[in-house]
């Protein structure tokens, strides 16, 4: 086994996941939501998505966005198409590349081959706040948002927001 290979399952025994349950106000509001609070250190962003849970109905687009604490806000994707129509169970997937609009995956199980995956590089994020940006209000639909890290120290730790 490689050291590479060795390095990356003690990476992935670290890995943890957070979920972050949707609301039916966040997206009929038309307006900024935070998503993940990142407290103490750093984390290794290995992958960010949400699954829809409630039909959505109206145009909105959301784009992932990261307020590093006493920072100013970037963009960590291009927005989204429009997720009219969406029906519970659509994946909505982040590849780690901040131009690449995240779409719903074509199949769900993410050993599909069809399914998008992670295709930038982990990213890195101090402490700050990840949030979606959208301006467009809908009439229905919720989502859940997930994202699975790596802390960068013990003190890392990330919460719904």
């Amino acid at each position: 086994m490689s050291i590479s290979a060795i390095t990356k399952q003690a990476a992935l025994r670290q890995m943890k996941i957070c979920r972050r349950p949707g609301t039916a106000a966040e997206l009929i509001t038309g307006a900024n939501f935070d998503i993940f609070t990142i407290n103490g250190d750093a984390i290794v962003v290995l992958n960010l998505w949400g699954i829809c849970t409630t039909l959505i109905a109206g145009a909105i687009v959301p784009q992932f966005s990261f307020t590093p604490t006493g920072g100013a806000a970037i963009g960590l994707s291009a927005a989204m198409l429009s997720l009219d129509t969406d029906v519970a169970g659509t994946v909505y997937v982040w590849d780690g590349v901040t131009a690449t609009v995240p779409g719903p995956a074509t199949q769900i199980g993410y050993a599909d081959s069809a399914e998008a995956g992670w295709n930038g590089d982990p990213g890195i994020l101090p402490a700050g706040v990840i949030r979606i940006v959208n301006a467009v209000a809908s009439t229905a639909g919720v989502i859940d948002w997930y994202i699975a890290y790596i802390p960068c120290s013990n003190a890392s730790q990330v919460v719904p927001a």
